[in-house]
């Protein structure tokens, strides 16, 4: 280091802290350089370093005095606040009616409420690591079943868990209860995440964190769900439900669901929770919630389920109360109902009552029609056609079955349209896996909605305006060349609305002289369309069956 003689500074960082460390030696204290000065300059460096230490004690000495006068100032203003505050309550309990001894009644003063609860009133049963989930993304985690034996309801109970390896301590996590409120008798399932790593847990050590009881709580009845489901598809469990409010006097808030699966020994072997649709519910309205199950049974059979709806109260300062109901488990014994994991069902698919609910009878597939496709390989085709007269079928879909004789070669899953109305045919394909034909087909309908004539599609008119015959061919392998007709469809699409259409879609089917389908394929990106507008479209088939003669269409459209 060398030392700026005439600021008096570290050359290498510019601090003016330096402080002596030996004879004509000195060190920079910020940045550690140390330098070797003569005789002159340290004498001259030891008088400024002196003068620098007075000034910086001169600087605290004052900054203390002026502390200490402050600190002086706010204890008068305090005692003097004091003095005002004793005279007014003085002035005040003169006034104040006599009790029968004479003495006045003291004011009514804020009382601090101790809301906690001994933590031993909260028991957890035997706990347990599970996989939840099934596959490769199954999870390991720990398992604990909490009773409420403290004869209070608990707010939000949560539970400490500390895992080691032998004696080494891996981690700690802490988990709530997944409820708004535990009443006195209930259990809840606790699911703890295991530490992560390749460490095995040996063992864990659990604690129960402070109890408390609701901060602002009100009796009321339980909640029920008007209509309830326990669906299974395949690995998925979720519980569907619809929820009325009854209460004609309050509006409900922080609504939440807790749903649990028991194996036949009434061990839980999942469970879930589920929030409800929108933030409150009025007197009146209804709304309706989904709540999917961890499974960490494995593949054990649900033998029985319940459910329990946590529900608050709002008031019209904007505050909310918890609502403490008793008696608000309900419990179904029973498995699910199951369904093919290929089917789409939303909650209103499910919840949809019987006279909403379209008919099934009136949907009808048609007949396998042979053909083949462009490489010369086996194809079917068919159509979806809505028989019922005046009703729609909202969001129809299924799954089909192909069959070779006996032997299952596959399933095709139809979908794709969110309305089909009377007398409209959907197109369908259907391409063999395996075999090299199909005998016949099962079909599993997915449950679904009716809606009544008019209907909620927007109406658009499509038109035709023009066809061209082609032919094509495609190379297979570079050794194999195959050859196929195709035929050019040209056409518009027109909104005669007065609102904006954003998602059109529409299927282009050729038909042959007896009406029979011989290819179809659907034009999907279709522009947003102005009221009053037209855009065009075109699309080019290949024909799987005899020659076409005729061209048809369905459309979708929403705004």
């Amino acid at each position: 280091m060398t030392i700026n003689l005439q600021t008096l500074k570290c050359a290498e960082c510019g601090s003016s802290v330096l402080r002596r460390t030996g004879l004509n030696q000195y060190e920079c204290a910020h940045c550690g350089s140390v330098a070797v000065v003569e005789d002159d300059v340290s004498a001259r460096l030891d008088r400024v370093l002196e003068q620098v230490k007075d000034a910086a004690a001169d600087r605290l000495a004052k900054e203390q005095a002026a502390r200490g006068a402050q600190q002086i100032r706010m204890l008068g203003l305090a005692l003097g606040a004091m003095v005002v505050l004793g005279a007014v309550v003085f002035a005040v309990s003169a006034f104040l009616p006599k009790s029968r001894s004479g003495a006045a009644i003291a004011p009514l003063a804020a009382v601090k409420v101790d809301r906690t609860i001994p933590v031993d009133g909260l028991k957890l049963g035997e706990p347990r690591q599970v996989l939840v989930g099934s596959g490769s993304s199954a999870r390991p985690r720990l398992f604990v079943l909490a009773r409420n034996e403290t004869g209070q309801a608990l707010e939000t109970p949560r539970v400490e868990a500390q895992f080691y390896d032998g004696e080494t301590r891996l981690g700690t996590r802490t988990e709530s209860l997944p409820v708004a409120l535990l009443m006195p008798g209930e259990s809840a399932p606790l699911l703890i995440d295991l530490p992560n790593g390749d460490q095995a847990v040996t063992r864990q050590e659990l604690t129960v964190s402070r109890l408390s009881a609701p901060q602002r709580v009100v009796d009321g009845p339980a909640l029920r769900f008007a209509r309830v489901r326990l669906v299974q598809q395949k690995d998925e469990l979720r519980l569907v439900g619809r929820l009325v409010n009854p209460r004609t006097d309050a509006t409900l808030t922080g609504l939440q669901v807790l749903a649990t699966a028991y194996d036949d020994s009434g061990a839980p072997i999942g469970f879930g929770r589920g929030y409800v649709q929108g933030s409150e519910l009025r007197p009146g309205e209804r709304s309706a919630v989904e709540v999917r199950i961890d499974r960490f049974g494995g593949s054990t059979p649900v033998a029985a389920w319940d459910y329990r709806i946590d529900q608050h109260v709002s008031h019209p300062d904007g505050s909310r109360s918890a609502v403490r109901a008793a008696d608000r488990v309900v419990r179904t014994v029973g498995a699910p109902e199951a369904f093919n994991p290929e089917l789409r069902m939303s909650t209103e698919d499910l919840l949809a009552e019987d006279a909403e609910r379209f008919d099934l009878a009136q949907l009808e597939l048609l007949p396998l029609i042979p053909g083949v496709n462009t490489i010369r390989q086996r194809t079917y085709m068919t159509e979806l056609v809505n028989r019922s007269k005046d009703l729609i079928a909202v969001t129809p879909a299924a799954v089909i079955s192909r069959f070779d004789g006996n032997t299952l070669d596959g399933t095709t899953r139809l979908d794709g349209m969110a309305y089909l109305y009377p007398g409209e045919r959907m197109p369908v394909q259907v391409d063999p896996l395996r075999a090299d034909r199909i005998t016949q087909t099962r079909v599993e309908w997915k449950p679904m909605r009716a809606a009544a004539l008019p209907g909620p599609r927007i109406p658009l008119e499509v038109r035709v305006t023009g066809t061209e015959a082609q032919m094509g061919s495609v190379l297979v392998n570079f050794s194999q060349r195959f050859s196929y007709k195709a035929v050019l469809v040209k056409g518009e699409v027109k909104n005669p609305g007065a609102a904006i259409v954003r998602k059109a879609r529409v299927w282009v089917s050729l038909r042959d002289k007896a009406g029979r389908l011989t290819g179809f394929k659907p034009v999907d990106k279709l522009p947003a369309i102005g009221p009053g507008e037209s855009v065009p479209f075109e699309v080019r088939i290949e024909q799987q069956g005899g020659d076409f003669a005729t061209v048809s269409t369905v459309y979708q459209s929403t705004d």
